[in-house]
């Protein structure tokens, strides 16, 4: 693999924005080929992050020869037939959270990786910011002693976009849980791992998705409580809690750049420098795994995704949550 990893984006909605914007600050690595269902956007988007061609359809950014690895950035549901076609055209995969719909999906998508050798991972961008990074480091140096306690909420009013938004459409993989759910539930799994016992509850809108999703997930000593919701805005913040400590998450929590831990009557602010909006860290993880030949992710394998969205069926089959493409 080439010290310079050349890129490929798939659905160029708003998060393909954000995301090609970053991608223009990483070093050695280059846009090169994006694809819409709709010529003009494609064509716009290219121009508008310099990538090199562009293509109306997926087939042909597929094929194209230069691209090392693809961002899928589609809607939920096609998430799931837009990486089996790239992996099956021998390109690397970073998909956007959620990695797929269901456990079954998932499972075929890693895999047909396997099978092929080529790199998969589920592009859950917050695992790799430097305050999460932080985290997780003083978490398994014991810094807060055990862990007790966690809390993390992700809210904001999508109501006023009516019932035909994407968010309220279970056509197109809607509902709280899988858009922004999966932020406070892989924090709790990132640091507590799977729970004993996994209790859920949600308010349905009238197409039968969440419009807003409580989970209590409680495990040997310790407990997580996590909120999701489309219909209300609110400070997102969390908070995790050890016998010896206390580590609070600015908002907003998942992208937060400051991190407040208090060790008994002592408090220290750390600050972090984030390039970018914060994509920037998954896409060196990709391009890392890629010059190393390395198919999946230590820091989000295989296993991270497919463990979450374990859970996420879960909770779903608790609370009653259906798509009809299942």
């Amino acid at each position: 693999m080439p010290n310079i990893i050349k890129w490929g984006i798939l659905g160029l909605g708003k998060i393909a924005h954000k995301f090609a914007a970053d991608l223009l600050l990483v070093e050695e690595c280059e846009l090169v080929a994006v694809a819409s269902s709709s010529k003009d956007r494609a064509k716009e988007f290219s121009n508008r992050f310099k990538a090199k061609r562009f293509y109306e359809g997926y087939d042909r950014l597929f094929s194209d020869q230069e691209v090392d690895i693809i961002y899928i950035a589609s809607l939920n549901p096609a998430h799931y037939i837009n990486s089996l076609d790239a992996l099956k055209s021998k390109k690397a995969v970073l998909c956007e959270k959620p990695l797929s719909i269901n456990q079954r999906q998932v499972k075929e998508m890693i895999n047909l990786a396997q099978r092929e050798q080529v790199f998969l991972m589920e592009g859950l961008w917050t695992r790799f910011n430097p305050a999460i990074e932080q985290i997780i480091n003083w978490v398994e140096q014991g810094v807060v002693g055990k862990l007790r306690y966690i809390n993390a909420t992700f809210s904001f009013n999508g109501l006023d976009k009516g019932s035909n938004s994407r968010l309220f459409d279970p056509k197109k993989g809607g509902g709280s849980l899988l858009d922004i759910g999966i932020y406070p539930l892989f924090l709790a799994y990132q640091l507590m791992g799977n729970p004993n016992v996994l209790k859920a509850s949600a308010v349905l809108s009238k197409s039968g998705v969440d419009e807003q999703i409580g989970m209590i997930l409680t495990y040997d000593q310790s407990q997580a409580i996590l909120y999701s919701s489309f219909s209300h805005n609110e400070d997102m913040r969390a908070t995790i809690c050890g016998e010896q400590g206390e580590i609070y998450l600015d908002s907003r929590w998942h992208e937060t750049s400051r991190l407040r831990l208090v060790k008994g009557k002592e408090l220290t602010v750390h600050e972090f420098d984030v390039l970018g909006k914060g994509y920037t860290y998954e896409i060196e993880e990709a391009n890392q795994c890629l010059r190393n030949k390395r198919i999946t992710s230590d820091k989000w394998s295989w296993k991270h995704s497919f463990d979450l969205v374990r859970l996420m069926d879960q909770i779903r089959l608790q609370t009653g949550i259906k798509y009809p493409f299942e």
